[in-house]
């Protein structure tokens, strides 16, 4: 088990209406190259099915503070905003509702 410190962002999402599989894999592909990959601390992103509809990303990061400068940054960038109207707005004030952030997370081989 390794001792790094890390954290993960777990976002949990509803795919909206008339928005098909490949439709947000095409957005989540941009989003990886145009927003993530270019984000201080960032380490993986995988995008996991969790029922009909349902979605989550989950976020490898190196610090708390890491995944907190990428979310202060993703809503003036293009590929994010995109990604973001394929999803449902559930009505909530706050865009980081379905989100979760885990920190001390640790590695086992």
């Amino acid at each position: 088990m390794s001792n790094q410190n890390h954290a993960i962002e777990f976002a949990t999402f509803t795919l909206a209406e008339g928005v098909d599989e490949s439709t947000l894999i095409a957005a989540a592909d941009a989003l990886q190259r145009d927003f993530f990959s270019q984000q201080k601390g960032f380490i993986r992103r995988d995008l996991v099915q969790v029922a009909e509809r349902q979605w989550a990303d989950v976020i490898y990061w190196e610090s708390r503070d890491s995944v907190e400068q990428a979310m202060q940054v993703a809503p003036s960038n293009p590929a994010a905003l995109q990604y973001f109207q394929l999803m449902v707005d559930d009505g909530e004030s706050d865009p980081a509702s379905g989100l979760m952030i885990m920190t001390n997370a640790k590695s086992c081989s």
